[in-house]
C-alpha cells in the first residue's frame, strides 16, 4: 500500500489527508484547522498566511506517527495570491476574494479594454473577484506592494513556496486568474499591460504534476517526517476533484460542491462564444491541458453563512439538521439567486437572503428550515439552468450529472437537483479532491499510468458512490413555473 499526503484547504478549513491506495483507495483526515482570517493594516480581509504554515506543520508532525509517504501535494480554491519579494519573504498578507478591494474593477477594466477582450482572450468569467481586478486594485490602492514585489504565487503555489523555497506557477491554479489565456497556453503580457498590471511579477506556468521540491530542513526538522518530496498537484481544488470524478462519458457534467459549486464539462478545446460570454462560463485548465467548461456558483457558502449567522442568535445546528427541517418545507416558496452580488461576502447572510426575498416580493423565509430549503431549491434551479447553458454552448448533450465534495453529501439538495434538471445525479466520492490530488502525485511519481487508470481505481473503489434518478413526483407545470420564477429573479426582476 502507497500513502500520499494530500493537504486540501478550503476557505472555511484546511485538511491534511493521507490517501492509501492498493487495488482500491481509502482516505483518512490527520488534521484539520480553520482557515485563519485577519484584517490587516489597509483594513483588507486577508488569509494569516504564517498561522497557515504553522498549521500546517501541526499537521505534518501529527502525520509522522501514520507511516511512510511518497509525497505531498497541496490544492486549495481560486482567485488568491500572495507577493513575495526577491528574498521570497512576503510583501503582504494574502488578500481574500471576499474582500471588497474589487468593487467597480469589473467595470474599470470593461472601460480599458472592453468586456469581449476580458473573456475572449482568456476564457475567463468575468467575476469583479478575479485576480485580474485584485491585480488592478493593488496597481491603483496600493502600488508600493508592485514595486517591493518579485513575483505574485497563487495561494498553492505560495504555500509551496513557504514550505519548499521553490517557485512555480501550475497551470490549473493560473487559469482561475483571469489573466491565463488559454488558447495560446500563455500569461496574456498584452493584457496585463493594457489593464496596468506589471508582468515581471508573472512565473513561467507549468503542467500539473511536475516536481516543486523537497520539504526545507527547517520543516522537516520541525515535523521530524523527512526531507518529503512535494509535488504540483492539480492545484486548483476543483482541478483535483474533477481527477477524481468517475466520468462514464463525455456527455457526464460535475458539479464539485463545497464552498463553491463549480459546474462544468470536461472538454478538449476552450469555448468561449456570445453564450459563455453572457452566461459566465469559464474554461479551466485540467489535468494533461484539458479544459474545464463550467461556471463559478455561489454553493454552500449560503448554507455555511446562514449557520454562522443562527449561532450567533444562539441556534446551534448541524448541517444535517438544517437540511432535515428544510426537507419539512414548501419547496416553492421563496427563490433566491445564489450569484446576485450580495451574497459573495460574509456576515449578515439571513438579512441577506430576506432583504433580496422582500424585494423581489415574495414570502420573507424566517425559521432556519425556511432559509435552508430558499437556499438548496435555488441552488438546485442554478444547477438546472446551468446544465442548459452547457449544452446551449457545446451543443453536446447531457446524461447525467456527477456531484463530487462535501456538498454530495446532502442528499436533499441532490434529489432536487435530479427533480428539476430531469438528468440523474451521481453523488461521490466525497473526498474527491484530496484523492484528485494524491491520484496526481501517484502518475507523477509512476505508481499510475494515466488518468483513465487513475478514474478506474476510483469507479472500482465504490467510494459514497449513490445514484438519484428523477422521480418526476413534481407535476411539470410546478417545475416551469418555478424556473420561469428563477429566471426573473436573474435577471434582475420581480417574483
Amino acid at each position: 500500500m502507497l500513502n500520499y499526503l494530500s493537504l486540501d484547504m478550503g476557505a472555511e478549513s484546511g485538511r491534511l489527508m493521507r490517501v492509501a491506495m492498493d487495488d482500491s483507495i481509502s482516505t483518512e483526515v490527520l488534521y484539520r484547522f480553520d482557515t485563519p482570517v485577519v484584517v490587516d493594516e489597509f483594513g483588507r480581509r486577508c488569509w494569516n498566511l504564517p498561522k497557515i504554515i504553522q498549521e500546517i506543520k501541526n499537521g505534518l508532525i501529527a502525520a509522522r506517527s501514520v507511516g511512510e509517504f511518497e509525497s505531498l501535494a497541496v490544492d486549495t480554491w481560486g482567485l488568491d495570491f500572495g507577493l513575495i519579494d526577491i528574498s521570497g519573504a512576503l510583501v503582504s498578507l494574502p488578500v481574500s476574494h471576499r474582500d471588497h478591494r474589487t468593487d467597480g474593477y469589473l467595470n474599470k477594466a470593461a472601460d480599458l479594454v472592453g468586456l469581449q477582450r476580458l473573456h475572449h482572450e482568456t476564457g475567463a468569467q468575468l467575476l469583479e473577484i478575479n485576480s485580474v481586478f485584485q491585480f488592478m486594485a493593488i496597481s491603483e490602492k496600493s502600488p508600493d506592494e508592485f514595486r517591493r514585489a518579485h513575483r505574485a504565487l497563487m495561494m498553492p503555489d505560495l504555500v509551496l513556496q513557504q514550505l519548499t523555497g521553490e517557485l512555480g506557477s501550475e497551470y490549473t491554479i493560473a487559469t482561475t486568474t483571469g489573466l491565463y489565456d488559454v488558447f495560446t497556453n500563455s500569461w496574456n503580457y498584452k493584457l496585463a499591460d493594457d489593464l496596468g498590471i506589471p508582468t515581471n511579477i508573472l512565473e513561467d506556468v507549468t503542467d500539473p504534476g511536475i516536481f516543486r521540491g523537497e520539504l526545507t530542513a527547517d520543516v522537516a526538522d520541525i515535523a521530524s517526517i523527512g526531507r518529503l518530496k512535494c509535488i504540483a498537484t492539480t492545484s486548483h481544488d476543483t482541478a483535483a476533484a474533477v481527477v477524481a470524478t468517475p466520468l462514464r462519458s463525455t456527455r457526464s457534467a460535475y458539479i464539485s460542491s463545497g464552498t463553491w459549486s463549480l459546474m462544468g464539462l470536461e472538454i478538449k478545446r476552450p469555448i468561449t462564444n456570445e453564450i459563455s460570454l453572457k452566461e459566465r462560463l469559464t474554461n479551466e485548465g485540467g489535468y494533461g491541458r484539458n479544459i474545464r467548461l463550467l461556471r463559478n456558483i455561489t454553493g454552500l457558502w449560503l448554507i455555511q453563512e446562514v449557520r454562522r449567522d443562527l449561532r450567533s442568535q444562539g441556534q446551534e445546528f448541524s448541517y444535517a439538521d438544517l437540511v432535515q427541517m428544510a426537507e419539512k418545507e414548501s419547496p416553492w416558496r421563496t427563490l433566491i439567486d445564489v450569484d446576485a452580488p450580495e451574497f459573495i461576502f460574509a456576515g449578515g447572510m439571513i438579512g441577506r437572503i430576506q432583504g433580496f426575498a422582500r424585494r423581489t416580493g415574495q414570502p420573507i423565509p424566517e425559521t432556519p428550515g425556511q432559509l435552508a430549503q430558499c437556499v438548496f431549491v435555488s441552488l438546485a434551479l442554478q444547477y438546472a439552468k446551468t446544465a442548459e447553458t452547457l449544452v446551449a454552448c457545446t451543443n453536446q448533450l447531457i446524461d447525467e450529472i456527477n456531484v463530487v465534495g462535501g456538498g454530495s453529501q446532502n442528499q436533499h439538495l441532490s434529489r432536487l437537483t435530479a427533480e428539476i434538471s430531469g438528468l440523474p445525479v451521481v453523488t461521490g466520492p466525497v473526498e474527491a479532491t484530496s484523492i484528485g490530488n494524491a491520484l496526481v502525485q501517484a502518475i507523477s511519481l509512476g505508481h499510475l499510468s494515466s488518468l483513465e487508470e487513475a478514474r478506474k481505481l476510483v469507479l472500482e473503489s465504490n467510494l459514497d458512490r449513490k445514484i438519484f434518478e428523477p422521480s418526476k413526483t413534481l407535476s411539470s407545470d410546478e417545475l416551469a413555473t418555478a424556473k420561469e420564477r428563477h429566471l426573473r429573479l436573474m435577471d434582475g426582476g420581480k417574483n
